[in-house]
């Protein structure tokens, strides 16, 4: 039996693949976002998913949606990040919070959907035990983690006050091949191997001894099916990261796969103020094996090999 998904964000570099991923398994999906995804995107979804081009501030339109929807989860990705939250805390409050806010209002109202919301390992502050588990204090140090912290705060209300069955997942920097994220200060973890595939230079905007923790996008959204399907999800937030990359050796093993691939450094220092504070960082995803199933299929050289195998795919040229 067909299940039709409301995603929010659906025309971000995450909501495309879990778009793709949902059609490919017989789902459908009322596609929302901002900004809508290319026309090629579009035909590809046509007579599966429809799209609708909107603001998630707009209370009236989140509560339609829901409405024309269905029953089936509501997956909530659209947000505000990094950079464009600290330049704008006002319009981070609004996307982030108000909106998702809007969306456990529009899911209470329409069948109490299960709502599955993307949030982040923003909400961990600097300086915390290693590994890091989910129930660690919370101390976010800027504006998309605050935020974030926020929203799982309210969706937390919602399930105690309403019963509404939120549910979340705390993601690593998600990479892979054709991201286009303005504001991300982690973009680097995908052009590393993008630019080599493609035989384009690459100064790469960080130090050669960063580590940074990531979730690559097919684990990505596999940790997104697996908490939206599963029947019960006691531990309601859930670490999700497929490992941390160091960035001198994704180039090592790069170059053994492309030898000829250039390489310069060039720390940005806006950049290195935010992936400075993660390289000692351990993602604790126990939780996630435990209650949902879910562990990540993709270590670095693996996510190397499928980027490289993506940007010279026929169908991408």
């Amino acid at each position: 039996m067909k299940t039709t998904y409301l995603i929010t964000g659906a025309g971000g570099f995450l909501g495309q693949s879990l778009v793709d991923a949902l059609l490919a398994r017989g789902d459908e999906a009322l596609c929302f976002d901002f900004n809508a995804p290319r026309d090629e995107v579009l035909e590809r979804w046509e007579g599966k998913a429809r799209f609708v081009r909107g603001d998630i501030r707009d209370k009236a339109l989140v509560d339609r949606l829901a409405s024309e929807s269905g029953s089936g989860p509501v997956i909530h990705l659209a947000g505000i990040l990094t950079a464009g939250c600290d330049r704008n805390p006002a319009d981070a409050i609004a996307v982030n919070l108000c909106g998702t806010y809007n969306v456990l209002e529009a899911a209470l109202s329409h069948g109490s959907r299960r709502v599955v919301f993307a949030s982040t390992i923003g909400v961990y502050g600097r300086g915390l035990p290693q590994p890091i588990r989910e129930d660690v204090p919370l101390e976010p140090d800027g504006w998309y983690g605050l935020t974030k912290r926020a929203a799982e705060e309210t969706g937390l209300l919602y399930v105690r006050r309403n019963g509404l069955d939120f549910r979340a997942v705390r993601f690593a920097a998600v990479t892979g091949p054709g991201r286009v994220a303005a504001g991300s200060a982690s973009l680097f973890t995908s052009l590393i191997p993008e630019k080599a595939a493609k035989g384009e230079p690459y100064a790469i905007e960080v130090t050669p001894d960063t580590s940074y923790p990531v979730v690559y996008i097919k684990d990505a959204v596999a940790a997104l099916l697996a908490l939206a399907d599963a029947e019960k999800a006691p531990g309601r937030i859930y670490n999700i990261a497929s490992g941390n990359i160091a960035v001198d050796k994704m180039v090592e093993y790069i170059k053994t796969k492309i030898p000829d691939a250039v390489f310069t450094y060039a720390p940005v220092d806006d950049i290195m103020a935010v992936v400075s504070g993660y390289k000692t960082w351990s993602i604790d995803c126990s939780r996630a094996k435990n209650e949902l199933g879910w562990t990540p299929e993709y270590g670095v050289q693996k996510m190397v090999d499928d980027i490289i195998a993506a940007v010279r795919s026929p169908s991408r040229r």
